[in-house]
């Protein structure tokens, strides 16, 4: 199961593909977006983002799992 902290720093991140605009969203640090990506992709046992010095692209588990949680999440937020 993710935590709040979890979900927001996964789909923030799948909807800007960029590092540092989702920290900046989430006022964290990249490198604390870079590190709970790293757990929430542990526990889930598959990559769900392919990262490059220069780009940042959904993978297709994270693609599957971005369309499964989006419209919960926005049911959630909106309730």
């Amino acid at each position: 199961m993710l935590e709040r902290h979890e979900l927001e720093a996964f789909l923030t991140l799948a909807e800007q593909l960029h590092f540092g605009r989702t920290a900046e969203l989430l006022n964290v640090s990249p490198a604390r977006i870079s590190q709970t990506i790293a757990k929430v992709e542990r526990r889930v046992g598959v990559p769900l983002f392919r990262r490059t010095s220069r780009r940042v692209e959904l993978t297709a588990a994270g693609s599957a799992l971005y369309a499964d949680l989006r419209p919960a999440w926005t049911t959630i937020t909106e309730a």
